[in-house]
Order: C-alpha cells, then structure tokens, then sequence
C-alpha cells in the first residue's frame, strides 16, 4: 500500500501549481483555517490582477494615442484576462475536479501491477511535459516582466524627465507611480500578478494534461482487456460472459470519466486557443515594429514570448491527440467484429483501431458474439476533447491555429 500511495503522488504534477493560487480543491472536511486561507489567497489573487488590469485599461483609452501601443497593450490585457477567466473556471469546476481527483486515487489503488506500470509511465510522460512548460513559462515570462524594463534602465525625455520603465502601463491620479517608495511597489506588485498568470497557465494545461493521460492509461487498459477476452484461452461461457460485461461497465467508466473531464478542460482549450491565435499575431506584429526600431533586447524578449506562446497551444493540441490516438487503437481492435456484423460505424482513433483488428470474434460462442455489439455501439461514440465543443483538441487544429494568426498578423499589418 505504502508503494501504491508513493507511486499515487505523481500522478497530480498539477496539485503544486493549483496549491499555490487556491484552486486545488480541498476536502469538504477541512478545517475552518484550510478554507480562510484558501479564500484569502483567491481574493488576494483576483484583487492584484484587478490592479494591472484596471489601469492597462485606463491607459489605452484615456492616455494613450499612439495606434501601435495601443495593440501591444491589447496583446497584455488578452493575456491577462484569458487567465483570470481559466482561473474562475478552475474555482467554478472545484466539485468536479474533485470527482475526477477521487476517481484518478481509485484506480491507482485498485489497480493491478500491470494496469499500475500504464499509470506510472503516462504519469512521468505529464511530469516531463510540466517540467518543460513551467520552466518556459516563467523563464520567458518572467524575462518580459522583469529583466525587459531594467535592462532599458533610465529614460531620459527631451523635455528633461526622467522615467524608470514598468512591466505594464500604469495610470493613478493619486500619486506619481515613477517616485520611489511608489515605484518599487507597483513594480512588485507587477511582477507578482506575472508570477499568478505563469502559474494559472502551468496549472491548467497540468489538470488537462493529467486527465487526458489518465483516460489513456483507462483505454489501453481497456485494449488488453479486448486482447484477452480474444485470445481463446477462455472455455467455459460463465467466465466469458463475466469479461464481456466487464468491459461494458469499463467502457462506460471511461465515458463516465470523459464527460466529467469535459466539463473541467473545454474551457480551458477554448480560451487558450482562441487567446493564443491572437497572441501570436499580436507578438508577430511587435516583433517587427522593435526589428525596424533595432531593439535587439526586446526582440530576443518577445520571440522567448512567441516560442511559449506556440510551444503552449502545440501542448494543448498534442494533450488531445494522444487521447484520439488511444482512441483510434481501440476502435480498430473492434473493426473485424463491425464487419462481421455489417454495422457501419465510424471510428476517429487509432491506437483502439489495431487492437480490433486483432479481436478474434469467430471463437466466441454464437450467444457471446452478439454481446459484442453493446461494445460495438459504445464505441461509436469517440472519447475525445474539444474546446468548448466548437473544434476538437487536435494536431489539426494546431495547423488551423497557426495559419489563422499568420492571416491575421498579414491583415493587422495591412491595416497599420
């Protein structure tokens, strides 16, 4: 048990991230001190973003005139509240998250040696992917916020004021936020909201990460259920009947988890790809303005920025498309069964696809057969994500992505 419970542990690489801005979901029984300290770190969070993003607004509509800036703090209040909406979404799916957290330490703990080592290898696949993701994110993130305005140092202007630069645009009417103890404040309280932001962005894509690994884990599981249930060892008709029901109620646990898992990710791939389209045009376009301005600092800064922007949305994509290859390997184990059956369904995965090829149908008894096609009909449903049930979370759409915030960065620079 004590092997099962450490190897538990590293199936939530998202549970650290979450930890630290309050979206982890705590046990209902927690004490009162648990729950004043959660909600302290949530309104104390919300409340620092509301801090950058009030006067980023103000800025852009009453100070600043210049078209050109104006984009580049679009492009920072899209960043911004892209999170801050990942981040409500988190606290608003914490009952559901919940679930799928007590399903993930069931099946690790029930799980049989077989079935653990599956868990254990798609949970070091997550761990290295969150590694890397975290290690860009606040490295290139952090870059921007932080090393960008000290680096560009003191400005002096023509009229003789001197200005000390920000991470973002600022607009108080109370006090002068360029003298010091005033600047040294903000400029915390700044890089702060920055460290909130990388840290939101790691934790979802860490909670679809280990949800998609985990349903991949259950398929492949359900895969070599498939397998043995063909193999022809089995004789007598009790025990058959047992592993085919089995599966049945495997197939709809899967189901069961998939539907929760969509409730909890939709969001999150909706708003990260549609945010990152625009991001990256935004990026693509300051790029070019700092290359004519030969700002060599600000353009190594911003294509860290852009190569995290793309490195995270291929992420998002690539969580989806090991679930449709799963998918694919476990509908082609059934394929010989559909022909068999003259049934024409239709099948988007791979990795269950194979499988089924493999399904040695003709060695079940004739009753046995036919219960084949409850698993049949169940499988002509696709375990897959989407984003908000618009596109599906795929390396297609990744493309699509792509060649969208290209289009849009050749009509933005058509336009100014």
């Amino acid at each position: 048990m004590e092997t099962k419970e450490k190897d538990l542990k590293q199936a939530f690489y998202a549970q650290p991230f979450l930890k630290i801005i309050g979206a982890w979901p705590i046990v209902i029984e927690s004490s009162l001190s648990s729950k004043i300290r959660k909600w302290f770190i949530i309104s104390f969070s919300i409340s620092l973003q509301m801090c950058i993003v009030v006067p980023c607004i103000l800025v852009m509509f009453l100070k600043e005139k210049n078209g050109r800036r104006k984009i580049n703090l679009f492009m920072l209040l899209t960043n911004i509240l892209n999170q801050v909406f990942k981040y409500v979404i988190t606290l608003n799916r914490a009952n559901e998250l919940r679930i799928a957290i007590h399903e993930i330490k069931k099946d690790w703990l029930t799980a049989t040696p077989e079935d653990r080592f599956i868990f254990v290898t798609n949970s070091r696949i997550g761990q290295r992917i969150m590694l890397i993701i975290a290690v860009i994110m606040y490295s290139s993130g952090l870059g921007y916020r932080m090393v960008l305005p000290l680096l560009k140092g003191k400005i002096v202007l023509p009229n003789n004021v001197t200005i000390r630069l920000l991470p973002c645009p600022t607009y108080f009417t109370f006090f002068n936020e360029l003298v010091s103890p005033y600047y040294e404040i903000i400029f915390m309280l700044q890089i702060l909201a920055g460290f909130f932001i990388y840290t939101v962005l790691s934790g979802t894509i860490g909670i679809s990460l280990m949800l998609s690994l985990h349903m991949c884990s259950l398929l492949k599981i359900l895969r070599r259920k498939m397998i043995d249930l063909a193999d022809g060892s089995i004789t007598s008709e009790n025990t058959m009947q047992k592993r085919i029901v089995d599966i049945v109620e495997y197939q709809t646990k899967i189901k069961r988890f998939l539907g929760n898992t969509e409730l909890i990710t939709q969001y999150f791939c909706f708003y990260e790809i549609s945010c990152n389209t625009c991001l990256i045009c935004f990026i693509g376009y300051c790029i070019i303005l700092e290359w004519e301005n030969r700002n060599v600092i600000a353009i190594v800064v911003h294509f860290m920025l852009l190569g995290t922007c793309i490195f995270v949305t291929y992420i998002v994509c690539y969580i989806g498309q090991l679930l449709l290859d799963e998918v694919v390997q476990t509908a082609l184990l059934q394929s010989r069964v559909i022909i068999y059956f003259n049934m024409n369904l239709y099948f988007q995965s791979n990795n269950l696809a194979r499988t089924c090829i493999t399904l040695n149908w003709y060695h079940f008894p004739t009753r046995k057969a036919r219960c084949l096609i409850l698993i049949i009909i169940m499988s002509n449903y696709p375990v897959k994500l989407t984003a908000a049930k618009v596109v599906d979370v795929s390396l297609t759409t990744f493309t699509d992505v792509m060649k969208a915030a290209m289009g849009y960065l050749n009509m933005l620079r058509e336009v100014t």
